[in-house]
């Protein structure tokens, strides 16, 4: 009996010393994560007094961003759902983001009418995914008041729907007049399968000041020809949304709008913002114009 009992308290002593030390780890991670997060908000800091924000969308840099998410994706393993990790890291960004260049953030609620409120908490998810729970957000009714907001803001950003209700219209027009909005960024950047906040959305922004290079570029298009969008295909782009003859249309940026517009039949081209392509993870369906597939983990 002794023995058994030496035994049994032994193996507790053990299991208890590994759970401290583990715990100990876990503690010793958790202020490494703070202390670079501290070490962060001073480069920020610095940053700020370098470069300044007083030009309107200074802050911004969507295709940085998308670099870091590639870096992501690219280093993450194991158990931890990636999407997690995006929403932690953009919470992050966010947050320094508005210690340079303060902004709110508009969402496209959808009109009033059926199914107007499942719409409207899908965008909210999808922009507490994308910006976290520190920034305000302003609920608009559809995509066209979102976009209005922004134009008056001067500041605010805004997502939404890339699919609209036939009532919606072409409501990209609105964008890409001078120092008018544009469209920045595409979400889910990171598209795979079981994620939170998945509803198709676009990013919108007051004209950047300094935008990165892009991989897309986009354009409010009035079609004449029937063959548009086989041209447009031909020419590796994308129709993004369409009502009637107005198309919004994704190419890649270093194609001549010009040499397009002739062979499909364009008229009333505009571009209204630019993108930085997605990434697909696994067996899932995407746009592979918007979107570059890689293995799933």
């Amino acid at each position: 009996m002794m023995a058994a009992t030496e035994t049994t308290n032994s193996v507790s002593e053990k299991d208890a010393a590994q759970l401290a030390a583990i715990r100990a780890t876990i503690d010793r991670l958790d202020a490494e994560m703070h202390e670079r997060l501290i070490e962060r908000g001073a480069a920020i800091g610095t940053l700020i007094r370098v470069k300044g924000t007083s030009r309107p969308g200074a802050a911004f840099r969507p295709g940085r961003e998308a670099d870091m998410m590639r870096r992501l994706v690219a280093r993450h393993e194991g158990a931890l759902p990636l999407w997690t990790v995006e929403h932690i890291w953009r919470e992050i960004i966010t947050t320094f983001t508005r210690m340079q260049a303060p902004f709110d953030v508009a969402y496209d609620a959808g009109t009033p009418g059926p199914g107007s409120t499942a719409h409207g908490d899908a965008m909210r998810d999808v922009a507490r995914f994308l910006f976290g729970f520190t920034v305000a957000l302003h609920r608009q009714q559809g995509a066209l008041d979102t976009i209005n907001h922004i134009r008056e803001s001067g500041t605010d950003l805004g997502v939404v729907a890339l699919a609209q209700p036939a009532a919606a219209g072409a409501w990209w027009r609105a964008l890409g007049r001078p120092a008018g909005p544009r469209i920045i960024a595409l979400a889910p950047f990171i598209a795979v399968a079981g994620r939170p906040a998945e509803m198709p959305a676009l990013v919108i922004a007051p004209e950047l000041a300094d935008p990165t290079p892009p991989d897309l570029a986009l354009f409010a298009v009035t079609a004449l020809a029937p063959e548009a969008s086989r041209a447009i295909r031909a020419a590796s782009g994308t129709v993004m949304a369409e009502a009637g003859r107005e198309l919004l249309v994704a190419l890649p940026a270093a194609t001549s709008v010009a040499n397009l517009s002739a062979r499909a039949g364009f008229d009333d081209v505009a571009q209204i913002g630019a993108l930085s392509r997605g990434i697909a993870i696994g067996d899932i369906a995407v746009d592979h114009v918007l979107y570059q597939s890689v293995a799933g983990a």
